[in-house]
């Protein structure tokens, strides 16, 4: 049930049909970069969030969504305007929105949402909606959550109806969570390394770069906000340092020859926003890529300075390893840890796969176990990369990405048994789910289940 990157791919494309959809409209309406960028923002934000989501799931997240694209755009006003008072408030809101999300799933899906325009609000441009009154003002951004909401719905639900992307349906119970020793907890962990990082970038922003702050907060923020244990945090770095020193290679010709107020800036600049995320689940450096093409491009379009390339760089450089810094020494979630806590929820759709009743029932669990498969490969992913550079020395994979690959083929085996499904294996993954109190133990108990008759 692994996903494969035609399967990303897929999920890409959705989203970046959703997106033109989106700026198309607000270029027919309100046609300012900050409006564009917003946009683009929450509609990237609510394409991967939404996209397993429940009915009520995306009636929360109408709810909440318009308050997410008013709070950026004060929020990008306010660091306008002042920025060390806005300093404060970015960090206040981004570690009250990690801190949060332990809370329970609906705090875990606003802070999903958050992340994407919160990123944005970074390099919002003044917009002439604020030269239209406080009306204007506050109407344009709730209008373009709403516009999002809706061109995301209806995208995905055209997609689900023929047949390109299966249903989401609610988890039949809460799903379990692994039993935590981790003091302070996970949720409280993150915001502290958060917290830590944000206000270092800041402080180094305002003493160092001056008017080029936005480029390290922002690599700061990639690297540390809800980051997936140690191994995840890496892999992004790298993935922003690699993609980011392309993306600012490749602006380096159009912004050096188009005129600054040429319409080709603004169509290269969607193009790379498009192309970003179209790949973005391929490879997050794509993403990374397409991002640091268009802002850059819109830095010229806009009459904001922009540096040289190895300043540039060297902004992302610093803020990556601000982020990485706070994720390993401060408070340091273990990548095995978060793993874990992602098999806790496969183990409860497998269990409950195969103490399905009806073939219905049991099909109603189906698109659970793949969310949960894919949480679980996302925390995983730094590990399994690290394991295929190890195969070629023929040393052991890290034993969290065995885990990973033993998961995958215990839901294979629920998912093709009868219904219900056999004692002897049902008996196994509560022993597994039982294990995962102890590391130790729990990959023999994967491997049982795996290997169980």
């Amino acid at each position: 049930m692994r996903d494969g990157w035609q399967a990303r791919l897929g999920r890409g494309a959705l989203a970046l049909i959703a997106v033109a959809i989106v700026v198309a409209v607000i270029l027919a309406i309100l046609p300012e970069p900050a409006a564009v960028i917003l946009g683009i923002a929450l509609t990237a934000s609510l394409s991967r969030s939404q996209l397993e989501r429940d009915r009520r799931g995306r009636l929360e997240a109408l709810l909440v969504l318009p308050v997410i694209g008013l709070a950026g755009v004060a929020l990008g006003a306010l660091l306008r305007a002042s920025p060390g008072i806005g300093a404060v408030v970015y960090v206040v809101v981004l570690v009250s929105a990690v801190a949060l999300r332990g809370r329970g799933p609906l705090w875990r899906r606003i802070g999903s949402l958050v992340a994407t325009p919160f990123l944005a609000v970074l390099f919002l441009p003044a917009g002439a909606e604020a030269d239209r009154g406080t009306f204007v003002a506050v109407v344009a951004p709730i209008g373009i959550a709403v516009l999002a909401w809706t061109v995301v719905t209806v995208v995905q639900v055209t997609a689900r109806r023929l047949g390109l992307i299966l249903e989401p349906t609610s988890p039949a119970r809460p799903e379990a969570s692994t039993p935590s020793r981790l003091r302070p907890s996970a949720s409280a962990r993150s915001a502290l390394q958060l917290g830590v990082a944000l206000t270092a970038a800041f402080v180094i922003d305002g003493t160092v770069f001056g008017g080029h702050w936005p480029w390290v907060v922002l690599s700061t923020v990639i690297v540390a906000y809800l980051p997936r244990g140690r191994a995840d945090a890496i892999r992004t770095g790298v993935h922003r340092l690699v993609g980011a020193a392309m993306g600012s290679l490749v602006a380096l010709l159009p912004a050096g020859i188009l005129p600054t107020d040429g319409g080709l800036l603004v169509a290269l600049a969607l193009a790379a926003i498009g192309i970003g995320i179209l790949f973005r689940e391929v490879g997050y450096a794509a993403w990374a890529f397409g991002v640091t093409v268009a802002l850059t491009l819109l830095e010229r379009l806009t009459g904001q300075p922009s540096p040289l390339i190895g300043q540039r760089l060297i902004e992302i450089a610093v803020g990556v390893a601000i982020g990485l810094l706070a994720v390993a020494l401060v408070y340091p979630v273990r990548t095995t840890d978060v793993v874990r806590s992602r098999l806790s929820g496969v183990l409860a759709a497998v269990s409950d796969r195969l103490t399905a009743a009806e073939p219905a029932e049991a099909h109603a669990v189906d698109a659970r176990l793949r969310g949960a498969l894919r949480e679980l490969d996302r925390s995983v992913a730094a590990l399994t990369d690290a394991g295929r550079v190890l195969a070629l020395v023929r040393r052991p994979p890290p034993r969290a990405a065995t885990w990973a690959s033993d998961a995958h083929l215990l839901a294979a085996r629920a998912v093709a048994a009868p219904t219900p499904g056999p004692g002897a294996l049902r008996r196994a993954v509560g022993e597994a789910r039982r294990a995962l109190r102890s590391p130790d133990d729990l990959g023999p108990a994967l491997r049982r289940a795996v290997e169980s008759g």
